[in-house]
């Protein structure tokens, strides 16, 4: 009968060793530790020696007997502190956040933005102070993340010290940067013509035309039901989208002869757009890849997303002479200010200016 142990060294050479018995548990556990790989020579698996992986390491075996040199020790039961600890913070605040009716995508932000923050600061949440938080934030801007990256962390912070503990020592209201003003990327129409007919599978080359066709977000592409199609007034029920919102939006012809025959050939029953199961829908990250695969494929060199099929639609509409308050509609926008970005990227009118070094020429 083998004795079960987990032993753990440093190489100082930036990888953790790991000795561990052949538990069937403990393979699968460590197989989720990013970075981890298997020494069939040595019989041990080693991954990264950095925090984040660390903590990682210390949340799939919280509840096992670990040995570790003494080097690494500290760090380690920091983190272990932190994990049993763990399961407590994130059910006070996926509680709170469901009772007020916050949607998965921001639980799921939100607690990320609350755990890199303890690792961070190697403190639980409980006993954090406010400088340990204002630290921690212009960490955050020393490595170069976006306003919108440090404002959300903070409105995830300041949800869990407002709303969750209730704690009267941070401040009600607090500093956050300036929005930064960045025009979103467009494709022009000839670049979205030729990236759609790039998609040889129908079901991929069905969900990204429409993404275009209706201005959809891709978390609404993938939700969309069999029957939320209304063919014969020529809309698209999008329901419980951002904000808890419902709308419709437009069902374009073209797009629906290409659903047609979609849905003859795949027969989707409930979802629209199944996964690998006809149970749950397909995922976000596999139409993100599809997309990726696709604008190389087109050739396509400036920067996008899938996201900017989006932004093209409400930019292509604007330059037809659509009214941007239909396009706001459309977008499922609460303020006319959001879509007021279109203008700047819109090519309508700087067309029709002649640049004076044309003058000059006649």
């Amino acid at each position: 009968m083998h004795v079960k142990r987990i032993e753990v060294q440093n190489d100082f050479e930036g990888r953790l060793w790991l000795t561990l018995s052949p538990e069937r548990d403990w393979v699968r556990r460590i197989r989720n530790v990013p970075g981890r790989k298997w020494h069939p020579d040595l019989k041990q698996w080693s991954f990264p020696a950095d925090e984040r992986t660390l903590g990682i390491f210390v949340e799939q075996f919280a509840d096992c007997p670990v040995h570790m040199e003494e080097v690494m020790r500290s760090k380690y039961l920091q983190f272990r502190r932190l994990s049993t600890y763990g399961d407590r913070w994130r059910k006070q605040c996926q509680e709170c956040m469901r009772l007020k009716g916050y949607s998965r995508n921001t639980e799921k932000a939100y607690l990320g933005h609350l755990e890199r923050c303890m690792q961070r600061t190697g403190s639980s949440l409980e006993s954090m102070r406010v400088s340990d938080v204002r630290n921690y934030l212009l960490e955050l801007f020393d490595q170069n993340h976006s306003h919108t990256y440090v404002n959300q962390a903070i409105s995830a912070l300041s949800f869990w010290f407002k709303e969750v503990e209730k704690r009267t020592d941070f401040p009600k209201v607090w500093a956050r940067p300036k929005r930064e003003k960045k025009l979103p990327a467009v494709l022009s129409a000839s670049e979205v013509s030729t990236l759609l007919k790039s998609v040889i599978n129908l079901k991929h080359r069905a969900i990204l035309t429409l993404i275009y066709s209706a201005g959809l977000r891709i978390s609404e592409a993938v939700h969309l039901k069999v029957h939320d199609l209304d063919v014969e007034r020529g809309i698209i029920h999008i329901r419980q989208s951002k904000g808890r919102k419902d709308r419709y939006t437009v069902l374009s012809q073209t797009a629906y002869k290409l659903l047609e025959q979609y849905i003859r050939i795949e027969g989707p029953e409930t979802w629209l757009f199944p996964g690998q199961s006809k149970n749950s829908p397909i995922t976000a990250r596999t139409i993100q890849h599809v997309f990726e695969k696709v604008k190389q494929k087109a050739g396509i060199q400036r920067p996008a997303t899938i996201h900017t099929l989006r932004h093209s639609f409400a930019t292509h509409l604007l330059e037809a002479g659509t009214d941007i308050r239909y396009i706001q509609e459309l977008l499922g926008h609460t303020s006319s200010k959001t879509t007021e970005i279109y203008t700047h990227v819109s090519i309508r009118d700087i067309r029709r200016i002649q640049s004076p070094l044309d003058r000059m020429q006649e």
